[in-house]
């Protein structure tokens, strides 16, 4: 299992967190050779190609939102009135759900991926990181944990919160992907 970095809180420590979750997917997937890329482990599960279109399906709504006026999100959303979960709980309550069936509704469901697709694929990936990262240039403190945005499995959860999920989103696949080789 890779080793994450629990204490991540502040808006550095997020966008580090997130540049390592990344890095550490497009590191791994480069080194794969191009049956690797386009195999799965089993029936109904998603080679490296379909779970990378998956982790760029499931961040650019993220990016949409964040890019916004917080006063949009806020109006559209809300904020939060419970106690903020730090890393560990998000991943726990994102775990428990999983683990009672949840699964990734149609919006990010990927498409078969051939391995011609690779190179494009991690471009765009990085590409996506890299918009997430700057986005959280505009956000303050008090902001990302106030103000919340829906989750398919998660519910309202907020913007923090949200990035908790993104970083453990990857490294879930990362493990996911591990598993082909």
């Amino acid at each position: 299992m890779t080793r994450i970095n629990l204490n991540i809180h502040s808006i550095p420590e997020l966008q580090e967190a997130l540049d390592n979750a990344f890095e550490s997917v497009i590191s791994f997937i480069e080194k794969q050779s191009d049956d690797q890329f386009e195999t799965s482990t089993a029936e109904g599960k998603w080679s490296t190609g379909e779970q990378l279109e998956h982790l760029i399906k499931s961040v650019i709504p993220i990016n949409t939102g964040l890019i916004l006026p917080k006063t949009v999100l806020k109006l559209r959303f809300g904020t939060t009135d419970r106690t903020e979960m730090n890393f560990e709980q998000l991943r726990d309550l994102y775990q428990s759900k999983l683990a009672e069936g949840a699964k990734a509704t149609k919006p990010y469901i990927p498409n078969p991926i051939p391995a011609s697709k690779k190179a494009s694929l991690i471009s765009k990936y990085r590409s996506e990181k890299e918009k997430l990262t700057r986005s959280l240039n505009k956000w303050d403190e008090k902001s990302i944990s106030k103000i919340v945005a829906p989750h398919p499995i998660l519910g309202n959860i907020t913007i923090r919160e949200l990035i908790f999920f993104t970083v453990y989103h990857n490294y879930h696949h990362l493990e996911s992907i591990k598993s082909i080789m």
